[in-house]
Formats: C-alpha cells, structure tokens, sequence
C-alpha cells in the first residue's frame, strides 16, 4: 500500500499529542477517544469490549481514506500514532486488540485495493 500526502489544515488531538498535517476531523476524533478510553475507571471486560470498539472504528476511518492502493500519509500517521498508544497503555489486552484491528485493516484495504484493479478475490 503506498502513502499519499494531501496538504490540509492541522487538526487539534487530545492532551499532549501533537497535530500534524492532513489529519480529518474523523481520524482526530478517534486517536481522541482511543486517549480518553485510557483515563476511564472501567471493569476489564468493558475496557477490552470498549478498546476493541475504538479501534475497529478508528481502521474503518483509516480505511476510508484510501484511494485504490493510495492511502493518504495522514492516516497512516494517525494508525501509527495509535499503535503507540495502545502498546504503551493497554498491555496485552492492547497488543491482542490491536492485532485485530490490525487483521481487520489489512483485510479492508486488500479489499479496497483489489476492487480499484479490478482483481476479485477467490
């Protein structure tokens, strides 16, 4: 998958994350609540139920902004971005979650890909 940097406005993350170019509001959002999961007093189960949820959403957005086998350098930054903050701050339930939405992503963009060459999976 090649990256594509597109030239935007920066957008305002949470706490002591930096903005960087290019970021929607929508991919902003997500590494927003990703951050707030990780201050809320929740049983394990909810965290991991809610985790799970957050990052799903968060590779559907990435996924969203590819174009063909191009995704924009933004949304390659912001999943990188949460990478670091769930292996930093959710343990192994984080790495299990992670490689999930991670499974689920690639998948997607293998879809999104396949679909713009006009290859069809068998």
């Amino acid at each position: 998958m090649k990256t594509h940097h597109a030239d935007s406005t920066d957008t305002s993350l949470p706490g002591k994350l930096t903005p960087f170019a290019g970021l929607s509001p929508e991919l902003a959002d997500s590494l927003a609540e990703l951050t707030a999961l990780c201050t809320q007093h929740l049983s394990v189960i909810e965290q991991h139920a809610l985790l799970w949820s957050v990052l799903r959403n968060l590779a559907q957005v990435v996924a969203d902004t590819a174009t063909g086998d191009v995704l924009p350098l933004a949304s390659f930054r912001a999943w990188i971005l949460a990478s670091h903050i769930v292996h930093e701050r959710f343990g192994l339930a984080g790495e299990v979650a992670w490689g999930r939405a991670s499974g689920w992503l690639a998948g997607r963009l293998s879809e999104i890909s396949d679909g713009a060459s006009g290859r069809t999976q068998a």
